[in-house]
């Protein structure tokens, strides 16, 4: 017989054999239903497991092989026994090696154990999204109580400045309306909300505050009429109308402090629209400066029917 004969006989038996421990060994340690069900035909020799049928198909196969150089069996006996062999063989080969391709099917419980791990995966996913919100929320909320620190350094200064030149009655005026100022914005720090009527109020203290310290040279003016019961009710997040407020007039605040000159009066007109609240700024050193775009904010809580639990979400409120 040629060398390539053998080679093809060869090879077969070693997919047969490979392709039979293989998947032996995965349903002993996978499954044990179904190592339990093929017990019946292996046989297990010092922790190896055997393969009954491929064993004698190869035992076949290659006692046939080696007997077909002497006259021992008959040319067409030898033939059918080896065909039968060989196809033994293939077919254990193509058996093993199907099996092992095929897609597996998962018990429900071990589907079900994977949902839930899914399941608790998204879980996961949305609390880091949330505390993601949270944390970007108290950041924001961090830079805008330092962005006050450093205002008040030079509202501190001013008042020390009154006191040294024994203007004392207008420092306690500046105290005054300093104490509210500090009140309100404790009140709005410790709210996750605050109602539209509470951060209007903040921001006219706050204005106060700044013509006070200018002498006057600086006013802003606000103008809510246009504003009903309902509306000013309604909540917003907080740290997000006063600062916005603050940060459009501190440049005019601030030139009010280095002149002696007054800067014509500003008004801040407060109006609903689409349950947003628009803030527009107007005046002529508001129309004469392109920085005063107007500011829209989203208002929360229900435009009809208001609750109390909203328009006072905490006990606390500033004097």
């Amino acid at each position: 017989m040629s060398v390539g004969f053998f080679s093809v006989q060869f090879a077969f038996s070693v997919l047969a054999t490979a392709g039979t421990l293989h998947f032996s060994s995965g349903e002993t340690s996978g499954n044990g239903k179904n190592a339990s069900h093929n017990s019946a035909s292996n046989v297990n020799f010092r922790n190896i497991t055997i393969n009954l049928p491929l064993l004698i198909a190869l035992v076949s196969l290659w006692t046939a092989t080696s007997l077909a150089s002497t006259d021992v069996l008959p040319s067409a006996l030898f033939a059918f026994i080896w065909l039968l062999a060989f196809a033994s063989v293939v077919h254990i080969a193509w058996k093993a090696w199907q099996i092992e391709f095929s897609p597996a099917h998962e018990a429900p419980t071990l589907v079900h154990r994977r949902l839930l791990q899914l399941q608790h995966q998204l879980l996961k996913l949305h609390e880091k999204e949330a505390l993601g919100a949270q944390l970007e929320k108290t950041n924001q909320s961090q830079e805008t109580l330092n962005q006050y620190g450093e205002h008040f350094k030079r509202v501190l200064i001013t008042i020390e400045n009154h006191l040294i030149y024994g203007e004392h009655e207008h420092a306690e005026h500046v105290i005054t309306l300093f104490s509210r100022h500090l009140r309100q914005l404790l009140h709005e720090g410790s709210s996750p909300f605050l109602s539209l009527e509470n951060s209007i109020d903040h921001i006219k203290t706050h204005l106060d505050l700044m013509a006070l310290l200018t002498g006057h040279r600086f006013i802003c003016d606000v103008d809510d009429d246009m504003l009903d019961s309902t509306t000013l009710l309604r909540c917003t997040e907080r740290f997000q109308l006063s600062p916005w407020v603050e940060e459009r007039v501190w440049p005019f605040f601030s030139l009010a402090e280095r002149s002696l000159k007054d800067l014509h009066p500003m008004t801040l007109v407060i109006d609903v629209e689409n349950d947003e609240v628009l803030f527009t700024f107007s005046g002529q050193e508001a129309e004469s400066n392109g920085a005063l775009a107007p500011g829209k904010f989203r208002l929360l809580g229900n435009s009809e029917t208001p609750k109390k639990s909203i328009e006072h979400p905490h006990a606390l409120q500033p004097a």
